[in-house]
């Protein structure tokens, strides 16, 4: 079972001010693919966790800490 960061994701990214088009944009992926990730539907790969965090300006760890 891996740690649900959905809502992590979610709220970096508003508090980035980005919209999920913005986000899929930046990251190269679909608009479905954001929503799926802060619903929880999917877990990001490995490359695409290093790119949120990147994006997010956290680490890898911090998305990982179930700590909201």
């Amino acid at each position: 079972m891996y740690p649900v960061i959905g809502h992590k994701l979610r709220m970096k990214r508003l508090a980035r001010n980005l919209t999920q088009k913005e986000a899929a944009k930046i990251l190269g992926v679909s608009v479905y693919m954001i929503s799926a990730w802060e619903n929880d539907r999917y877990f990001p790969s490995t490359r695409r966790m290093e790119q949120l965090a990147a994006l997010y300006d956290i680490s890898v760890e911090e998305l990982l800490n179930n700590d909201i």
